[in-house]
């Protein structure tokens, strides 16, 4: 049919943005060639990015959906391509400024037209010189292809460079035309001929730097040049290069510490880097991250992960892709032999206990004294004594230190509450005075005589193991599970916001037994005097070590200093 515009600008009025409709007349009618002639509008609309990642299954931190790992300085970070979760474009929108399109017209693999215009806002201004007249014909099936000024037509290639990977758009729609004269619109997406990637740090717990990182290439296998086929709507790579380093820096996460991860169930803490604009063709196994700085646990982070995507994948047009880069920590352990260190650089080595304060060579043992019984602090005789010689009350006064003040002020070690004589009350028999060897002191015996099931060799088979103090426990939960401020604050009866999933994996990780819990079963004894006694209470929202009677039962979990 004879496609007719009857003017150069042509409004529509719903949301379409190019509208080249046919116009008639009775005399068309009458004609008898006009009966084949075939009434079609045009419509250009614009997509957005397609989420063509692969659906991913959540991760807890007792369930790893790793494939590979990579080091760095005090945690591993596995990768996978996940949906781009934050991606708020609309899946179509109307073009919005001064776009120049070309719109070309195929019957079979012949163009049989090309129409050329600039669109703005709902209107459609033909080039000077350009056809307004097109034959398309009552039941004929044509492809209609769009594409803007930056995509280059190389005969009935068109080519997108690299550099217009973000900006380059490309539109195909086949269509039969009717067998009557009624109004046909065809509808024509015009899609992005690029792909974007972006990288998102996800952790399960907060990060305290920003991160300075590079994206760039591990090969000169990247697409710098692709040619689309109009006919067959398939793109091929025509050139390949090495992928120039672009900054890939992110800020440090936002969401609510503490509760946003479920206390460190999830990962759910993000640092997102901008987006990088790349040709389709691309193989993500082709695609590489430098990290400089950025900090989530205890030491900046350095290093490289060599393939962000372990198993190839190939990037489609119009995709819009996010690599999760998930990181774990790396918790130090205590083995049979004496030695400490990651379990992984360890192997065939045996996990005795967790390393809580690395300063003063602390580590809690991964099993429970006497398997999960329960002990009195102390016997009757001692119910209402000073059982040590440094007390702590909730308001302190004569010879009794205040527990606002504990840490900074009057702390004291396990070991030394266990073992040392002079760490005892006055009120404390001459025979009872080294608690861990006393029946009298149920917990500290318990606790002081533990041996783990592995067999213990070098210099940790003679080392004492003995009841922690609630320093002691300080500085287990500030390390492990990255505890609210605890040193800094050091008070006593307060409960701390905390990482209880991340503590407890340190454990659960290497077979030992679970601390955390909702139940009296899951609190501790701790060595230190507090208004009578005190125990360590992990709880999964929070963690805290209050007073509390010295008759009453509690498991104990042993600490130990080693060399």
């Amino acid at each position: 049919m004879l496609y007719n515009l009857k003017s150069t600008i042509t409004k529509i009025g719903f949301g379409a943005v190019i509208a080249l409709l046919v116009g008639c007349n009775n005399n068309v009618e009458n004609d008898a060639a006009s009966n084949q002639k075939a009434k079609v509008g045009i419509e250009i609309i614009e997509s957005g990015y397609d989420n063509l990642a692969p659906a991913s299954r959540a991760v807890s931190s007792n369930s790893d959906n790793q494939k590979s790992v990579v080091d760095f300085n005090d945690c591993g970070a596995s990768t996978e391509l996940v949906p781009d979760q934050s991606s708020k474009e609309p899946a179509t929108r109307a073009i919005t400024g001064n776009t120049h399109y070309t719109i070309r017209f195929y019957e079979g693999s012949t163009r049989v037209g090309e129409l050329k215009g600039r669109m703005n806002g709902s209107t459609f201004t033909p080039d000077a010189g350009t056809s307004n007249q097109l034959f398309l014909m009552r039941g004929k099936t044509y492809t209609f292809v769009c594409f803007n000024d930056d995509v280059v037509a190389n005969g009935e290639s068109l080519e997108v460079s690299l550099d217009k990977a973000a900006t380059a758009r490309i539109g195909r729609q086949t269509v039969t035309t009717g067998t009557t004269w009624a109004q046909e619109t065809v509808k024509i997406i015009s899609k992005h001929a690029g792909v974007r990637v972006r990288t998102q740090i996800q952790a399960q717990k907060h990060t305290v730097k920003d991160f300075k990182a590079k994206f760039l290439s591990n090969s000169t296998n990247i697409p710098n040049k692709v040619s689309y086929n109009p006919v067959t709507g398939v793109y091929i790579t025509l050139s390949t290069a090495a992928l120039a380093a672009s900054e890939n820096n992110s800020p440090n996460s936002t969401e609510a510490r503490y509760t946003a991860s479920g206390y460190g169930k999830n990962f759910s803490y993000t640092s997102t880097a901008p987006f990088h604009y790349l040709l389709p063709g691309t193989d993500a196994k082709n695609l590489k991250m430098d990290i400089s700085e950025g900090q989530i646990f205890w030491k900046n982070m350095e290093g490289s992960i060599n393939s962000l995507v372990s198993a190839g994948k190939v990037l489609e047009a119009n995709g819009t892709y996010t690599i999760a880069v998930k990181i774990k920590p790396y918790f130090t352990y205590l083995f049979s032999d004496g030695t400490t260190g990651l379990l992984h650089k360890n192997p065939g080595k045996t996990p005795v206990g967790v390393v809580v304060d690395p300063v003063n060579h602390l580590a809690a043992a991964i099993e429970e004294a006497g398997n999960g019984t329960k002990y009195k602090l102390a016997e009757t005789l001692y119910d209402y004594v000073y059982r040590s010689s440094h007390p702590i009350s909730d308001v302190g006064g004569i010879g009794v230190s205040s527990a606002s003040r504990y840490y900074r002020e009057f702390s004291t070690s396990g070991y030394d509450e266990t073992w040392n004589a002079s760490y005892a009350g006055a009120d404390v028999l001459a025979a009872d005075k080294v608690r861990g060897e006393s029946d009298n002191f149920p917990a500290f015996k318990a606790a002081a005589t533990f041996l783990p099931t592995a067999v213990l060799t070098g210099t940790l088979a003679t080392k004492k193991w003995f009841l922690p103090s609630q320093r002691d426990y300080f500085h287990a939960y500030d390390l492990l599970g990255f505890a609210d401020r605890v040193c800094d604050i050091g008070m006593l009866n307060r409960g701390y916001d905390w990482y209880s999933y991340l503590f407890e994996s340190a454990f659960t990780a290497v077979g030992g037994v679970s601390f955390v819990g909702n139940a009296d079963e899951d609190t501790y004894w701790t060595s230190t005097e507090h208004n009578g006694g005190s125990r360590f209470e992990p709880k999964p929202s929070f963690v805290g070590t209050p007073t509390n009677y010295s008759w009453l039962k509690y498991k104990v979990r042993s600490f130990v200093q080693y060399d």
